[in-house]
């Protein structure tokens, strides 16, 4: 099971959950574009060995340890709203939803 979870593989996401993976954390890691989340798998190099690949948010969900943390690394506005929508139908009382985007 992962530590954390993360939504959003930009450069900034992206480089967060290999920052996190290189302190010893396990990372589920999930894109809205699963070809990036390949990629970001395929480049991570020997972090990838902490890195959770998911291709929807209810594998993001059940790969993270409860109580979950989900950091959400995705355009301010819209975007982070219908993300956390989502995101929110497959969490539970107790789990902890960050937004860290660009605001």
């Amino acid at each position: 099971m992962a530590d954390i979870g993360l939504v959003g593989l930009g450069v900034m996401g992206a480089n967060l959950a290999l920052n996190m993976a290189e302190k010893g954390y396990s990372v589920a890691v999930f894109n809205r574009t699963t070809e990036k989340t390949d990629a970001f798998i395929a480049n991570a190099g020997s972090l990838a060995e902490r890195l959770t690949p998911c291709k929807t948010l209810t594998e993001l969900a059940e790969a993270v340890e409860p109580p979950r943390p989900v950091v959400i690394m995705v355009k301010a506005g819209e975007a982070v709203d219908s993300q956390a929508d989502i995101l929110a139908r497959h969490l539970a009382q107790g789990d902890i939803l960050i937004d860290a985007g660009n605001a």
